[in-house]
Order: C-alpha cells, then structure tokens, then sequence
C-alpha cells in the first residue's frame, strides 16, 4: 500500500497457520473499509480483533514484548 507505515517487527511466534471462514459481502466490505481506515491490511484488523478477544477472556496472556535494544555503550 502505498504511504502505509511500516511497524517494526517484533520476535516471536512465526505465523504458519491458516483460518477460514465464510462471511457475507457486507462484513468483507465492512472490514476491508475498517482496515483501510486504521492502515492495516485485512489479515492484520482481523487477527487484532482475535488477539484483543482471547485476551479479554483470558485464552490468551496479557504479555507485552519489546523489540530488543542496543543499549549505547554495551557494543563489544
């Protein structure tokens, strides 16, 4: 997409598993104007929405990873 905003890559898990479900052509076009709007692609808005839900029941860890920094100074 032209002019979207990179988000630094951050290590973890590789994402190798595929869901699929059928939707109404309302929602694909709901969700496609939603994700344009926030500069994500559809698969990033939807696996978002997952994420934040399994967390919010607790089926998943409320964990926050940080990219790892050079601190200045501690280079050999």
């Amino acid at each position: 997409m032209l002019g979207r905003l990179e988000m630094p890559k951050i290590e973890g898990e590789m994402k190798t598993e595929l869901l699929c479900t059928r939707i109404t052509q309302a929602i694909k076009e709901s969700v496609i104007r939603e994700s344009q709007m926030e500069g994500l692609t559809t698969s990033e808005w939807i696996r978002n929405l997952i994420v934040k839900e399994l967390k919010e029941r607790g089926a998943l860890p409320r964990v926050y990873r940080l990219p790892q920094l050079e601190r200045e100074g501690t280079r050999g």
